[in-house]
């Protein structure tokens, strides 16, 4: 860690509010794609083996002897061991089978997402003083050159992530005077995280004392996403120290091979269109998505099924106009790879439908 004078931090950092005295800089510290981060570690987990079941929920847990039975909206697992990280509801799904050992209490945190013409505002990370809410409001550039603003942090229901004029105008107004040159007529999305919080300022990570083989892994406050890595191998040595019986596969899969058109050279990008002609077709103008990024998306080995899924997973969609232009578009392809209809295409989860009828019947069938 360093602290830094005035003089010095005008000069890594030009447009920080003049009041501002001295920092506090973190050497070690870096910004990184969350999506991109649990989306390549969920994909090498499916090429090595390990099954999802996605849009499945859990609606109870019942004790057999050694192992669980585990009831589902899609029917019965049996298990002799469960991780229970269901985030703002890990506290039910342990009280399933378990006794009340802790409770989360949703906190919600609401975001500027601005424009690249605001991504070069700052260089670092910045930050104010933490305070009993946690680091407070950041300003920080993002992997995809953009800007990010926020969190609050207001208590909330559940998964609540509906956005509010006071939460948004208390981070605008929290970050100006980190950044006062920030240009909030940029903004071009705003979208509010849950946190799954506990009374206590730590993460629950443990096996239940009653139950063996139940293990929680809840109240993930920051640093969560940085700590998830080392969490799953703690988690692994605690499971083997438990009972279960590890050996090491043979063969493992530890590549995946990703194309970004956005990001290939011009011999790069001749070679693949050459290859597959649907990378020489723009959808997504605003990131530079080709459709064959996003028919790419649509059949790897965890397939996005919803327009926000390839959204998270090729950038369609990310850009300026937020999917104005190629969201149609995205979804006619998705409709056409799946072979479902366009109607049955939702945004995001099961059931948040885009079409409800057509246009001249007023939405009446």
């Amino acid at each position: 860690m360093e602290i830094w004078d005035q003089e010095t931090l005008r000069k890594e950092e030009p447009n920080i509010s003049e009041k501002a005295v001295k920092a506090l800089f973190s050497p070690n510290v870096g910004i990184i794609s969350p999506w991109e981060l649990a989306i390549a570690l969920g994909e090498m987990a499916a090429l090595n083996g390990v099954e999802f079941k996605l849009n499945t929920e859990v609606t109870d847990i019942k004790k057999n002897n050694d192992s669980y039975e585990i009831k589902t909206n899609n029917g019965t697992v049996e298990a002799k061991y469960i991780c229970n990280a269901a985030g703002v509801n890990a506290d039910k799904v342990n009280e399933y089978t378990n006794k009340k050992s802790f409770t989360i209490k949703p906190n919600k945190g609401e975001y500027y997402l601005l424009d690249k013409s605001q991504g070069e505002l700052v260089n670092h990370v910045i930050f104010q003083c933490p305070n009993k809410d946690g680091k407070g409001v950041l300003v920080s550039p993002t992997v995809h050159g953009n800007l990010i603003v926020g969190p609050n942090s207001q208590p909330t229901d559940g998964d609540d992530v509906s956005t509010s004029t006071d939460g948004l105008s208390f981070v605008r107004n929290t970050a100006l005077k980190s950044v006062p040159g920030i240009n909030f007529r940029e903004s071009i999305r705003n979208f509010a995280g849950v946190r799954a919080r506990t009374k206590e300022d730590d993460f629950f990570i443990f096996e239940d004392e009653e139950n063996k083989g139940f293990f929680n892994i809840s109240g993930m406050a920051s640093p969560g996403l940085s700590s998830a890595p080392a969490i799953a191998v703690d988690l692994l040595k605690m499971m083997e120290e438990s009972g279960l019986c590890l050996k090491a596969k043979e063969e493992i899969k530890d590549e995946r091979k990703v194309n970004r058109f956005k990001k290939l050279s011009d011999e790069e990008r001749a070679a693949l269109i050459k290859e597959n002609p649907l990378y020489g077709k723009i959808i997504c103008r605003c990131e530079t998505v080709t459709e064959g990024e996003i028919v790419d998306a649509i059949h790897r080995p965890i397939p996005a099924t919803s327009i926000d899924a390839v959204k998270r997973r090729c950038n369609a969609g990310m850009g300026r106009c937020q999917g104005g232009f190629c969201g149609p578009r995205v979804q006619e392809i998705i409709s056409r790879e799946l072979n479902i209809p366009l109607e049955d295409v939702p945004q995001d989860r099961v059931g948040m439908n885009i079409i409800t009828g057509e246009t001249k019947t007023g939405g009446a069938e």
